[in-house]
């Protein structure tokens, strides 16, 4: 009975012993299948990481020195020169600099990018014919995002992206560039190690920066001394460098060192490939959702654009108190303008990210419609305003904003029926060449054209009459592209003698064309002088 029992229990303890095993086998076994995965998901990372940055390590002499050059002819051109006739120049090597490192990353260059590309040479050059700082401003900041499109073009295939899928590889092309600030020196150091090991180069590379390294504050060290100890030196040294200007050569170093990782790290995030191409189908959402809402603004906006046709455009009904026919058709624009861009974000949501649906269709199309009514209403409201208060630079933007949403629409429209429509390369074109014409047309030189009108010269500015023109504190913050119609020889007589600003006007205009130089040479500028110059001279020499 006793052995029995112990039996039963070196039985029961033997078996728990082989569960444990089993089970510390189990555990064992799945620790190193995890560790190996672990060590697979590793090597995986190295290769891939291997593959991204192989064509920027492989070719980092050419990467290297064509970022280096491009660094340094942007400095030249931009440097305290914003607008100078080198601006051209450098969208040209901008463009050239890119081109060139496209082809040596083994990626061809698409024929269908020359719009993109005559597009920007004319942008450059509009720089360089304008004054308006805020057209200057607007026409960099599309050549930056022309520039980005272009590049994402020739390394990736966009024919399938949609409005969405552009504007976050935008984003992310940005937040990678910033996130590849470490490339050229960890790429320089992958390439002059792989070197030594082939033999190609004998290290003596890397003595030679050192010995610069030691060479600077050695030096400095001893001119110290040497300033200090002999006078004839010293004056010497401070008459050859009392010209020299230290916060200057700061901001060159900065600007080089910004031109030069810029356009190399912008280079290693394409060949880098971390944008991924495909893209993800977002119209998942239930239409009823959207059908609910935008059935709401639908009808909104059909009592609205009833209300606009009656009232404004055939102004047939009777207004409310204190209302003024004029007075209701002068208001409201930017307000409409406002609801004009709204509109266009809800369709493009909607088109984004709700399934497809004959009624939602239907109710974009109604809204998109009724749009059309709301941008013809705000074009018709500001025309109105013109005539009243004359032009100012905004005035034209807000028409120039309307044209371009009457544009846009239509593609929205196409894009509600043929979902496959590049909507996002079709509103490019159409904002690029509606801002072409703007830049090229000089808005200050007809907003001087067109209030002049209202001016009564042969009076003072004291015997204007009520609706005369008189905001010359306006006209005389107008750019240099003003200048050849406000000195005219009767503008000119009239304004300097009635506006102490015009008379300032007149002479910052001289003042900048003075101050010109080869690099800085701008077309409006030099046309502002010239007719200041011409019609003082003249006023001048009258007895």
């Amino acid at each position: 009975m006793d052995y029995g029992r112990m039996d039963m229990v070196n039985g029961n303890y033997m078996e728990e012993n082989n569960r444990r095993m089993a089970e510390e086998e189990q555990r064992r076994k799945a620790e190193e299948e995890r560790r190996r995965a672990e060590e697979l998901r590793m090597e995986e990372q190295r290769l891939e990481e291997e593959r991204r940055t192989a064509v920027m390590r492989g070719n980092f002499p050419f990467f290297g020195w064509a970022s280096a050059v491009y660094a340094l002819f942007y400095t030249f051109c931009l440097y305290k020169n914003a607008s100078g006739i080198t601006y051209p120049f450098f969208v040209a090597g901008t463009l050239i600099y890119f081109g060139l490192c496209t082809r040596r990353s083994g990626v061809p260059l698409k024929k269908d990018s020359t719009f993109t590309v005559v597009s920007m040479l004319l942008l450059g050059v509009s720089v360089f014919l304008t004054d308006n700082l805020s057209i200057q401003l607007i026409t960099k900041t599309g050549l930056f995002l022309l520039t980005i499109s272009l590049m994402l073009h020739q390394y990736l295939d966009d024919s399938k992206w949609n409005f969405s899928k552009f504007l976050l590889a935008i984003g992310q092309c940005l937040l990678e560039t910033v996130a590849c600030l470490g490339r050229p020196f960890s790429d320089g150091a992958a390439w002059r190690v792989k070197a030594v090991q082939e033999g190609k180069k004998d290290g003596k590379g890397r003595y030679v920066a050192l010995g610069i390294l030691v060479a600077v504050p050695l030096t400095l060290l001893i001119l110290a001394l040497l300033v200090s100890a002999d006078a004839v030196f010293r004056d010497l040294f401070v008459r050859v460098f009392r010209h020299i200007n230290i916060l200057s050569i700061l901001c060159i170093l900065c600007m080089l060192a910004f031109g030069f990782l810029g356009s190399y790290c912008f280079i290693a995030m394409l060949n880098s490939r971390v944008i991924k191409e495909e893209c993800k189908e977002n119209r998942n959402q239930e239409p009823v959702l959207a059908i609910t809402f935008t059935s709401v603004l639908a009808a909104l906006y059909l009592v609205f654009s009833m209300i606009q046709i009656v009232y404004l455009f055939m102004g047939q009904m009777k207004l409310p108190e204190g209302y003024t026919y004029s007075s209701y058709a002068r208001q409201g624009f930017f307000q409409l303008l406002a609801v004009c861009l709204i509109n266009l974000a809800i369709v493009l949501v909607c088109l984004g990210f709700f399934r497809e649906s004959r009624v939602l269709k239907a109710i974009l199309t109604v809204i998109s419609l009724c749009t059309y009514i709301m941008v013809a209403s705000s074009a018709y409201r500001m025309i109105l305003y013109i005539r009243i208060c004359q032009l100012t630079f905004l005035r034209i933007i807000v028409l120039w904003a309307l044209a371009v949403t009457a544009f846009v629409l239509a593609g929205i429209i196409v894009t509600i029926f043929r979902p496959d429509f590049r909507l996002f390369r079709y509103c490019m074109m159409v904002v690029t060449v509606f801002y072409l014409v703007l830049a090229f047309a000089k808005p200050d030189y007809w907003i001087a054209g067109y209030n002049i009108q209202y001016v009564n010269l042969e009076g003072n500015a004291a015997e204007q009459a009520e609706n005369s023109y008189r905001d010359f504190n306006y006209l005389s913050h107008l750019s240099a592209d003003a200048a050849p119609v406000l000195a005219k020889p009767e503008n000119y007589a009239y304004l300097t003698e009635n506006s102490m600003a015009m008379q300032s006007y007149f002479s910052r205009m001289q003042d900048k064309a003075d101050r010109m130089g080869i690099r800085s040479f701008n077309l409006s500028r030099y046309l502002a002088g010239r007719a200041v110059r011409s019609v003082s001279d003249a006023a001048a020499q009258k007895p």
